[in-house]
């Protein structure tokens, strides 16, 4: 396998890495990981190498095509599924997963609250990922903190997301986006997720582009959900 033949993403997100063997997910043995905004599978190609069965969902066409191309024909893994679906709508339409683990990275910014209180809900009430009777999952979750560049660089709407009109640097150019606060995160995923057990990071790095320093600040929070 060589790196220069995947496409797209060519490794997963570092802190996810970190998570992972810091909580020894490598020595699990017949477990299930479930992401939302899989990419090209570059996350889960890291559980794929400890023999987990792997499930993402991928709204983008392309990327669910390169991580088709990438899991078959370049990594070669056996165990997976790869859905080219919006994710609100297989947490809406989907039951019975009962996932080990449980992904959500860099996507929630791209949907409102409401919206993504709804994933929350439906992913527990259709037993996304496993739970009851003194089982849990492991769960992270990666979003947009109001300290980004980003943040109000728009329109702002009523449910409090706004619409970037402003942004002429991230490619992300009249696309909705929604911003949290640590606080509020946490209070949404106890109170649908049941999230226990966990830590909460900053990430903040600053790019240039077209010579102008961005930052991109990130929530990252893993734990434990029952």
């Amino acid at each position: 396998m060589f790196i220069k033949e995947i496409k797209g993403f060519k490794y997963p997100d570092m802190e996810l890495v970190r998570w992972f063997f810091k909580n020894k997910l490598n020595d699990l043995k017949d477990c299930k990981v479930l992401e939302f905004a899989s990419h090209n599978g570059n996350n889960l190609s890291l559980f794929a190498n400890y023999g987990y069965e792997c499930i993402g969902v991928e709204l983008s066409e392309l990327h669910h095509k390169n991580a088709q191309y990438n899991f078959n024909h370049v990594l070669k893994y056996k165990k997976f599924q790869l859905f080219n679906d919006n994710m609100l709508n297989f947490a809406k339409n989907f039951k019975n997963i009962c996932a080990n683990v449980f992904l959500i990275p860099n996507v929630i910014n791209f949907i409102t609250r409401e919206e993504f209180k709804n994933l929350l809900k439906n992913s527990r009430n259709n037993h996304l990922y496993k739970y009851g009777g003194g089982d849990f999952s492991f769960f992270f979750l990666r979003a947009r903190s109001i300290r980004d560049h980003r943040y109000k660089l728009g329109y702002t709407l009523e449910n409090g997301s706004f619409i970037l009109d402003k942004d002429e640097f991230s490619g992300e150019k009249n696309c909705l986006c929604t911003c949290y606060q640590e606080y509020e995160l946490i209070e949404y995923l106890k109170k649908y997720l049941n999230l226990y057990d966990f830590e909460v990071i900053s990430s903040e790095n600053i790019n240039m582009k077209n010579q102008v320093c961005i930052k991109d600040s990130d929530i990252i929070i893993y734990g434990k959900i029952c």
